[in-house]
């Protein structure tokens, strides 16, 4: 028990580093407020990018059904490093650093090596914190509050329906964690685990069995929410965006309840309800 308490707390830690980083680094990234134009004040944008994800989870599967593994790392390895990239210059542009663009590429395709060579738990919370934060801060910067909303409400929804009906999110979970790409965080709640060691078929038969050695967050659940954050402390202010994210730690305690129970759950309906009540009441207040 005392372990499984560790783990979620280092979850929970995990997601308010991500998102604490993301409030404290607005000024480094305002060259990309509004870099959506009028469209980022569009509330079908949100569902825009709903659609996107939907067609590219469907060709991912695909391809994994159709056994070509090779295909499947090139493609999210390509996509890590793409949004890397962009996490990471506006850090190094922010420090007058020379050559910032061709730094933080080197840096990412450096990144993207450690994690072909070596796809262990905690080189991919690395590369989550630096990905989830950036894109956060650049969807939160090009989105108004309206659209914001509009996408938490969207990918909630989707989320519940690919885990409860359709259950393809549990199928991407197997093939992220079986293949070892780079999707989710992972939370070791014993000293000898190792992501390289792990399998889909070893982790459900843990849950069966009542232990855990690990939890695993996807990417989205930490980025979603904090694209709320960054849209809200944009709009009304840095404690609008400590409220929202106040309220996505609150979700997430419920949430981790549930997961406690042995059952894959959504996170984005729980994560995103508590952003939204966190954003609420910082208006009512």
């Amino acid at each position: 028990m005392k372990s499984e308490v560790k783990g979620w707390l280092h979850m929970a830690f995990i997601f308010a580093v991500s998102n604490s980083l993301a409030l404290m680094l607005i000024p480094a990234y305002w060259m990309y407020q509004g870099s959506l134009g009028e469209s980022g004040n569009n509330p079908v944008t949100a569902i825009y990018y709903l659609i996107f994800i939907i067609i590219i989870t469907a060709i991912i599967l695909l391809i994994a059904k159709l056994g070509k593994v090779g295909i499947l790392r090139a493609i999210f390895y390509f996509s890590i490093g793409f949004a890397m990239w962009y996490a990471l210059f506006p850090l190094l542009y922010l420090l007058q650093i020379p050559f910032s663009d061709l730094i933080s590429l080197a840096l990412a395709v450096a990144l993207v090596i450690v994690m072909v060579k070596n796809p262990e738990w905690y080189v991919m919370n690395i590369v989550g914190v630096l990905v989830t934060m950036g894109a956060a801060l650049i969807l939160g910067l090009s989105f108004g509050i309206v659209p914001s909303i509009v996408l938490l409400g969207a990918f909630a929804i989707y989320d519940a329906v690919s885990v409860y009906l359709t259950k393809h999110m549990i199928s991407l979970a197997e093939n992220v964690i079986d293949y070892k790409l780079p999707a989710m965080f992972v939370i070791p709640t014993s000293k000898k685990y190792s992501f390289k060691k792990a399998t889909y078929h070893k982790v459900t038969k843990e849950k069966r069995e009542g232990g855990r050695t690990a939890y695993y967050m996807g990417y989205g659940d930490v980025l979603v929410p904090g694209v709320m954050v960054i849209s809200s402390a944009s709009h009304y202010g840095l404690l609008a965006g400590v409220f929202t994210l106040i309220g996505s730690l609150l979700g997430m305690i419920f949430l981790i309840f549930l997961v406690n129970q042995g059952k894959p759950q959504p996170g984005l309906p729980f994560l995103n309800t508590g952003a939204l009540i966190g954003f609420i009441t910082y208006l009512l207040l």
